[in-house]
């Protein structure tokens, strides 16, 4: 049972059975009033009333003289008029208002020879027989007076006013009485236009739930390709206008992604690797000169190779698990020098750093890249004797600087290699990071700054 009231077809059936049921008593009763008040007024207008009075005035003419007789037939008569039937088919006055009827009948000399009054609605004791008259003395009263032959009048007072209330309220009672058969007549079609309709939109709300969970699972190749024009078909293609232009970022994202990551393992290989096997030569070149001059020298030299070496094995390995090497809680003055061990041997290094500043791994990674590029620039193409590092935090902002004693260069006139725009990319990975390069004859100074991506820690 629960299954069932809860089905789509149930819903859709009570829906429907009620919906009709309520719009055709709404529409019944706004309508009815607007149709019965014109029959209305056309049941009671005096002429008409007149001609449904004619057979009993015709009988009551040269029978005066019986009361019993005309008494009968101004009860006939006010039966009659207090229930006068619409025209075609109509329902009577009754349905609309409360009739009152007071009619009677004079004799010639003016007497009353049979009379009925309705409450508030009295005739006079007396009527001299005078012209046939037929008059609405107002919106809800008639006066009828129709002469009697030889001698006599019939006159009659009609009271009924169309009442919306009462009209309503007739209404009401009919439906209330039939509302059994209104019900069965209505639930048949109701039922099967229900399952007819919870067909038709299950199979359309399948379709979509199916491509839902495609693309719920990452799959946006799925359409749901339903080209009805109306609510449901407008929101498939809405829905499917959607998964394709998520389907065509994610084909964009997943490129860029591919297109980054290159990016980056260039940037690993040229800021690490390269460099760091250019330094290998160099020892290797320094040991081959020493070789016979002084084999102490020259076994130094080689074991400087042998420890870059050590290093660029151990980049690789990083590079190949596509990590960053850990230096989270590393003072950064100790991250930096063991990024500036290749050049150990070919230059006078000092690294200035307070003990206990610890940034974060990403930043130091990429701080550490920066200063090993400005070292083998300084090596390669500054023939710098001394490189000077200097790492300072203030408050909300972390500086460090590079600065070489080598020939310098003019930035406007050298065209930018790949390393200085490989430092310029890293830059903009560090927390609103900026890159500022002064150089001269005297040498040239890199300076890298950073906000809030540093915290001091003590020691422990």
């Amino acid at each position: 049972m629960k299954t069932l009231v809860r089905s789509l077809w149930w819903k859709l059936t009570v829906a429907n059975v009620v919906v009709t049921l309520l719009g055709s008593l709404l529409a019944v009763m706004t309508l009815g009033p607007a149709l019965d008040a014109p029959a209305f007024r056309e049941s009671v207008r005096p002429e008409h009333l007149a001609t449904l009075l004619e057979r009993e005035r015709v009988l009551l003419e040269g029978r005066l003289d019986d009361p019993a007789l005309a008494a009968g037939l101004l009860r006939a008569i006010s039966d009659q008029l207090e229930d006068v039937q619409g025209p075609h088919g109509m329902y009577g006055i009754a349905y609309s208002s409360q009739p009152r009827v007071s009619l009677a009948v004079y004799a010639e000399d003016g007497r009353a020879v049979a009379r009925i009054d309705a409450p508030g609605l009295a005739l006079p004791a007396t009527w001299l027989r005078g012209p046939r008259r037929l008059e609405a003395v107002s919106d809800a009263e008639r006066l009828l007076v129709l002469p009697l032959q030889p001698a006599g009048m019939l006159v009659v007072r009609h009271f009924a006013e169309f009442s919306v209330v009462q009209n309503l309220k007739s209404t009401l009672d009919d439906t209330g009485a039939s509302l059994w058969f209104l019900v069965v007549m209505v639930s048949i079609p109701g039922s099967v236009l229900g399952v007819g309709l919870t067909q038709w939109l299950a199979r359309r709300l399948r379709r979509m739930a199916a491509a839902s969970d495609a693309w719920a699972k990452g799959d946006f190749r799925p359409r749901i390709d339903d080209r009805r024009a109306d609510e449901l078909g407008r929101h498939a293609l809405a829905l499917d206008t959607m998964a394709a232009r998520l389907d065509n970022h994610l084909r964009t994202e997943q490129a860029l992604a591919t297109l980054q990551e290159r990016q980056r393992l260039a940037r690993e290989l040229h800021d690490g690797v390269k460099q760091q096997v250019f330094a290998t030569g160099l020892q290797l070149h320094a040991a081959a000169q020493w070789l016979t001059r002084d084999p102490e020298r020259a076994a130094e030299a080689l074991r400087r190779a042998q420890a870059i070496n050590q290093s660029v094995s151990g980049d690789l390995v990083e590079m190949l698990s596509r990590l960053k090497p850990d230096t989270a809680d590393q003072p950064l003055g100790d991250v930096l020098r063991r990024a500036l061990l290749p050049w150990a041997g070919q230059i006078e290094i000092q690294v200035a750093a307070p003990p206990d500043l610890v940034v974060s791994a990403d930043a130091a990674h990429e701080l550490s890249r920066i200063v090993a590029e400005a070292a083998a620039n300084s090596v390669r193409h500054a023939d710098a004797r001394r490189i000077d590092v200097r790492v300072a935090l203030s408050e909300d902002e972390l500086v460090v600087e590079v600065a070489d004693d080598g020939r310098g260069f003019d930035p406007a006139r050298v065209r930018e290699g790949m390393g200085l725009a490989s430092m310029r990319q890293r830059v903009t990975l560090l927390p609103q990071g900026r890159l500022d390069l002064d150089s001269s004859g005297q040498g040239t100074r890199l300076i890298v700054r950073s906000r809030h991506a540093a915290r001091a820690e003590a020691p422990a």
